[in-house]
C-alpha cells in the first residue's frame, strides 16, 4: 500500500484540486485507489460540511428555519407535527411574531441535526400593529 499525501482541507484552492483528483481516480477507476478516494471523498465531505455549518450560523435562527424547510422540502404544517407544537406556532415564528424558546429550539436541533444553540441566537421581533 502506498502511503498517502493529502492534510484536511483549508482553503476552496484546496477543495478544488481535491474534487479534481477524486474526479480523475473515479474516472480512471483502480481498485488500488480506492483508499485514497476514499479519504479524498472523506475530506471533500467534511469540508463542505464545515462550509454549510458557516453558512448556517451567519443567519438568523428565522431565516435558518426557512432555508431549512425549504431545502428538506418540509411543510409548517409537517414541522409542527414532527415537533410536536401547533402549526400557528410554527408560522408565527416563520413572521417574525413569536420567538424561538429554548424547548422548540431543542426540538428544532434534534430534527435538523443541528447544534440547538443555533436557533437561540438574539433576532428582532416584528411589532403588533
Amino acid at each position: 500500500m502506498r502511503k498517502l499525501s493529502h492534510t484536511i482541507i483549508k482553503n476552496k484552492e484546496q477543495y478544488n484540486n481535491y474534487c479534481e483528483q477524486l474526479e480523475n481516480l473515479t474516472e480512471e477507476y483502480s481498485s488500488q485507489n480506492d483508499d485514497e478516494i476514499d479519504l479524498l471523498s472523506f475530506l471533500i465531505h467534511k469540508y463542505n460540511e464545515e462550509q454549510t455549518e458557516k453558512y448556517l450560523i451567519n443567519l438568523n435562527p428565522v431565516e435558518l428555519l426557512i432555508d431549512l424547510l425549504n431545502e428538506n422540502k418540509i411543510s409548517q404544517k409537517e414541522l409542527s407535527l414532527r415537533i410536536g407544537i401547533s402549526p400557528q406556532l410554527v408560522n408565527d415564528i416563520t413572521k417574525y411574531r413569536r420567538e424561538i424558546t429554548k424547548q422548540i429550539a431543542l426540538k428544532l436541533g434534534e430534527e435538523f441535526k443541528l447544534n440547538f444553540y443555533t436557533f437561540l441566537k438574539p433576532y428582532k421581533l416584528k411589532k403588533a400593529s
